[in-house]
């Protein structure tokens, strides 16, 4: 290998959402990019959901659509024998969204807890206010299992007494 070949490896990092993993790219550009496996497996799909969510026509899937970032090679990984091919943030927070808005409430607690600590992480800043990475983190867990919880109270609440005899528990 040369030299050259050896400076366009991504370097890996493991961030966490709450409790939930979340492996990033750091490609030679300095860009940021997502492993897709990581991404399915935050709300719970099977890792091929996020190509058929690109092969669909929702809202949230026609921006990539013959988009040159999904034609880019495969790269090799600093630390790692093999080559990765990981996407870019603004498809993972697509498919999310496309997945909340089908009814997915990991996706849901996922996106809103988001944006609840973006906005929080805007006004610490403009009042000078100093959280470390943990404690967003932990902040982050705290309100995914909550919204999370809720969404489950929510619809046992709604269950009629005959519900369970045509519906599963997670249906209705």
């Amino acid at each position: 290998m040369t030299a050259h070949s050896e400076t366009q490896k991504a370097v890996k990092a493991t961030i966490y959402l709450g409790k939930i993993p979340l492996d990033v790219y750091q490609m030679p550009d300095g860009s940021y990019k997502l492993y897709i496996e990581s991404v399915t497996d935050a709300i719970k799909r099977p890792s091929n959901d996020l190509l058929r969510f690109l092969e669909g026509q929702s809202a949230q899937a026609l921006p990539y659509k013959n988009r040159a970032s999904l034609q880019e090679p495969m790269i090799a990984v600093e630390g790692y024998g093999g080559h990765v091919k990981p996407i870019p943030i603004e498809l993972a927070t697509s498919y999310w969204l496309y997945r909340a808005v089908k009814g997915n409430e990991i996706a849901q607690a996922l996106i809103q807890a988001s944006l609840m600590e973006s906005i929080e992480r805007r006004a610490d800043t403009a009042f000078l206010f100093k959280r470390t990475e943990e404690e967003y983190n932990q902040k982050f867990g705290e309100r995914l299992e909550e919204i999370l919880e809720y969404n489950r109270e929510e619809v046992a609440a709604r269950r009629l007494p005959g519900d369970s005899m045509y519906f599963p528990r997670r249906i209705n």
